[in-house]
This record gives C-alpha cells, structure tokens and sequence, in this order.
C-alpha cells in the first residue's frame, strides 16, 4: 500500500543536489516550450523598467518598439518569463559580524553598530550603553592599564547584550577587543 502512494509523486534527480521542484519544473509541458523571441524581448523590457522603479505602462513598452497587439500576444508568457527568473536580492538590515567588530575596535560613538529586531527604546538604551563603552575605550587607550581593559570589556559586554546576538556571537565580539586591547598593550603602543 505504501509503495503505491509514492509512485510517481518523486521526480528522478538527474544532478546531485538538484532540488525537488527543479526537476519537477523540467519536466513541465511549459519548460518544454520554446520561448517566443518577442516574449523574451517583452520579459526584458518589462524587467527593465521595473528596475527603474516604475511600472510598466502600454506606452512606455510601445515607446520601446512594442505595439499593442505584441504587448496582449506577448505579455501573459513575458510575465512567466519573469516569474521564472525573479531573484529578490535583500540588503541585510543591520550590520553582520565583522563589521560589528571593526566598529567595537573603533569605538566611535557616532558608529554604533546596528542589528535588525532593535526598536527605538530598545536602541536609545544601546545607544547610551555603546556611549559607556566608547568612554572606557577611550580611558583604555590614554591609561592602559588591566582594569581599565576589564572596564572596557565588561561596557562591551553590557552593550552586546542589548543586541539581539547569539551568545557566541557576542563571545566573538568580546574575544577579538580582548585580544586586540592585549596585544595593544604587548607591543607598548599605549605606554
């Protein structure tokens, strides 16, 4: 009974590491097709002017050599021509772990780093803790002496903690101003 169920619902993989439903998708009656060349000409225009922000109107594709009867020939396999080939490219909404700590090694105030999931009082607070830390850093720079390290990095910590890292990541963090601030104080740059 159980052998019946899963015949012919897994597609064969032709390539390791193909997924699931691009081997369903090469075996569709649409894959199967040739594309209209003015279709594909029609995709790119359309694609074109989307990347400009704007959508695309009948005039703005006849402007491009399209005429009307080419756009309503043409447009219902250009928008799969689309659908196929949409990427969605997303900024990340904060910064990633480097630059988080390039900014800690800096201890700017005005360059807080920032993570998404922070809301405005959660970032006034940070804010203020990423001010403390940029105070002991810079007390750290003028006087490096140990407690003036520990001082900076308990500040770090703190901050850190108003950020929605993992607790590794915020050890990585940690780690990489200790070592920077041991190995500042090794080669005699602050003395």
């Amino acid at each position: 009974m159980m052998d019946t169920f899963h015949v012919g619902t897994a597609a064969p993989s032709t390539r390791p590491g193909q997924r699931f439903s691009d081997a369903r998708r090469a075996e569709h009656p649409e894959a199967m097709r040739i594309r209209d060349p003015r279709a594909v000409e029609l995709a790119g225009a359309l694609a074109e002017i989307a990347g400009c922000g704007n959508g695309a109107t009948e005039s703005d594709l006849s402007v491009l050599g399209f005429s009307v009867g080419e756009i309503i020939a043409h447009l219902p396999e250009a928008k799969l021509i689309l659908a196929e080939t949409f990427v969605r490219e997303l900024a990340p909404s904060g910064d990633r772990m480097q630059q988080i700590i390039e900014k800690a090694l800096a201890s700017a105030v005005h360059l807080m780093p920032v993570t998404g999931g922070l809301d405005g009082p959660s970032q006034d607070i940070a804010r203020i803790e990423w001010q403390r830390y940029c105070q002991a850093r810079a007390a750290f720079k003028l006087d490096p002496w140990w407690s003036q390290s520990e001082r900076a990095l308990v500040a770090l910590k703190t901050f850190l903690r108003r950020l929605p890292l993992l607790e590794r990541e915020a050890n990585r963090v940690i780690y990489a101003i200790a070592a920077e601030q041991k190995a500042s104080v090794q080669r005699g740059e602050h003395a």
